[in-house]
């Protein structure tokens, strides 16, 4: 299960979250929307992105999120939909593995929800009606198709985003003194393996292991210095010892791939994919409009929709 899915719907976390005599900051039906909710929402997305400013999160912003979120949790009950312990297991476990990895070990996990107020139990619940609404988002799309015709005109009338630019491929060694760099040239020029002085000498940890290979990269991508060697060298040639603000850079330029722009073919699979997902979002995002025409969600938090300061 992915994190993010995990917090785009976790609505099931709030509604639980129980009344306490707080405000009520929105409904859905006999559904509340508490702003003791609101609070939890924050502190769970803080939880998985401990770089969020929550300052910056709008109150009125977050109810309307979950009002969302609990127009489609009441069509899930409407239609029975259920998922099994075992699932809802093992969904946890790959989220809490996750959290681990995050936050360092278990300990560390277990401490940082004690300060957010959430417990394991909390996220357990978020996690079966995320994968509730995972199959109410399956079944609302079922029988979604793409034809061939349509991808085809996507990619005509796409052609720009379809252009490759040229590329090299190339593999260097960096040093820091210039007088050796040069010395590793000649050597190179007299038939030593580039290769292997690469993996002796240079200072690049990112290529030295695999003998200084960059692999191919466009224009744009390296320091300019490095750019300007690697494209106006010809295929199987040293450049001269280039510097640049790493270090001495000698380049062995292997390969170079003119511009062009991408076949249909070999586009055709990944646009089907990426046209079927935004025609089942498009479908998924009509379904709920018109679940919201019959339950009308209200949000009450209308004098807070701007970011906190």
């Amino acid at each position: 299960m992915k994190v993010r899915r995990l917090l785009a719907l976790a609505a099931a976390l709030l509604v639980l979250a129980g009344c306490s005599g707080n405000r009520v900051v929105g409904t859905v039906g006999e559904r509340q929307i508490l702003a003791t909710d609101v609070d939890k929402r924050v502190a769970l997305v803080k939880l998985f992105s401990p770089e969020l400013d929550v300052s910056q999160v709008s109150r009125a912003g977050v109810v309307d999120q979950l009002l969302d979120e609990n127009v489609l949790l009441a069509e899930v009950e409407k239609q029975g939909i259920a998922v099994s312990t075992d699932k809802v297991q093992q969904a946890w476990q790959e989220v809490e593995a996750g959290l681990v990895k995050q936050f360092g070990d278990k300990a560390k996990l277990d401490a940082a929800l004690k300060e957010a107020k959430l417990s394991v139990d909390d996220i357990k619940r978020v996690v079966e009606n995320n994968l509730k609404l995972e199959e109410l988002y399956q079944k609302v799309t079922a029988g979604i198709k793409v034809t061939p015709a349509e991808v085809e005109k996507y990619y005509r009338e796409h052609q720009a985003d379809f252009k490759v630019p040229e590329q090299v491929k190339a593999s260097h060694i960096l040093v820091a003194d210039e007088k050796f760099a040069q010395e590793l040239r000649a050597r190179l020029l007299k038939g030593e393996d580039f290769a292997k002085l690469a993996k002796e000498y240079s200072t690049d940890p990112g290529s030295r292991e695999a003998g200084g290979e960059l692999g191919y990269f466009p224009a744009g991508q390296m320091v300019p210095e490095f750019d300007k060697a690697a494209f106006s060298t010809p295929v199987g040639e040293l450049s001269p010892v280039i510097k640049s603000s790493f270090g001495y850079h000698i380049i062995k330029v292997e390969d170079k791939k003119p511009a062009r722009t991408l076949a249909l073919a070999e586009v055709e699979q990944y646009l089907s994919a990426q046209l079927s997902a935004q025609k089942r979002d498009e479908k998924f995002q009509a379904f709920l409009s018109d679940l919201k025409g019959r339950l009308k969600p209200e949000n009450k938090l209308t004098e807070e929709t701007t970011p906190q300061k």
